[in-house]
């Protein structure tokens, strides 16, 4: 029997908050190759691109988007990040940051996703900051299971991750060991609520079903409402930022067949 977990509402929103997160529907791009890695052999092929469905439609339109403010205030000066995995020769693709109504006409996503072939890969605390939670969660609509956390940054931003280890519909029988997979990666946890977590530190794995396994990670101005998405590449240090260059691109390639030359962070 599989146990439906829920997010604890107590530590605030961490669940992504996108549209189409990794992708327009199925239809819009052509087919995906058949996964190059796989925890299980009775995990099906992905036919095509996956429509992440991280948050309902209601979510979605509850999201006030804004971009970040002008200026260097302290509290953004102090914010450095990093990425969330170690093995960033097994990322394949980057859907890259994208604010509403961006110039170059693509969803919006409030981070940015790592995906990745690897069956196996270290994930890596972001920011110096506060370890505040993690949970399994069952997400809405299609019942998919991923591993949700959530980093206090020493200036105050909230940083959190979806830990999917893959994206979009999938049937029964996928979305039952995704449901262990889940478990594991909550088990494989190093820290726990209230630890101290430094820039680059592992803190846990994704466990992935194929090629679409990915980190999705976020980046918040503080906890407080209206939500303000920061794009987490422009606190990047720029030789970090290269390595994201071509994922990003084959990311546009496999949705839009070319036809898009996105940023790391659209606006």
């Amino acid at each position: 029997m599989v146990m439906r977990i829920t997010w604890v509402a107590a530590v605030g929103l961490i669940v992504s908050a996108c549209s189409n997160a990794d992708g327009p529907t199925p239809s819009d791009v052509p087919a995906s190759p058949t996964s190059q890695a796989s925890t299980s052999t009775s995990s099906p092929t992905s036919a095509a691109a996956p429509d992440d469905t991280s948050a309902t439609t209601n979510e979605v339109a509850a999201v006030q988007q804004a971009d970040a403010p002008e200026g260097d205030s302290d509290e953004l000066r102090e914010l450095s990040v990093t990425h969330p995995i170690a093995e960033l020769d097994a990322m394949w693709a980057s859907q890259p940051y994208a604010a509403n109504d961006n110039a170059i006409g693509i969803q919006f996503h409030n981070g940015v996703d790592y995906f990745v072939t690897e069956p196996q890969v270290t994930v890596l605390s972001a920011v110096s900051g506060t370890f505040q939670d993690v949970q399994v969660m069952e997400r809405q609509p299609d019942g998919a299971f991923q591993v949700n956390l959530m980093i206090i940054a020493d200036g105050g931003q909230v940083v959190s991750y979806s830990l999917e280890p893959s994206a979009g519909p999938a049937d029964e029988a996928k979305i039952a060991e995704q449901a262990i997979l889940s478990q594991q990666m909550l088990d494989a946890m190093t820290v726990e609520r209230g630890d101290r977590v430094e820039i680059g530190q592992p803190i846990g794995v994704l466990l992935g079903q194929d090629e679409w396994a990915h980190v999705h990670m976020t980046v918040k101005q503080s906890n407080s409402q209206p939500e303000i998405w920061l794009c987490p590449m422009d606190y990047m240090a720029a030789g970090e930022l290269d390595v994201l260059s071509a994922p990003t691109q084959a990311w546009a390639d496999r949705l839009f067949n070319g036809s898009k030359t996105p940023e790391l962070c659209n606006l």
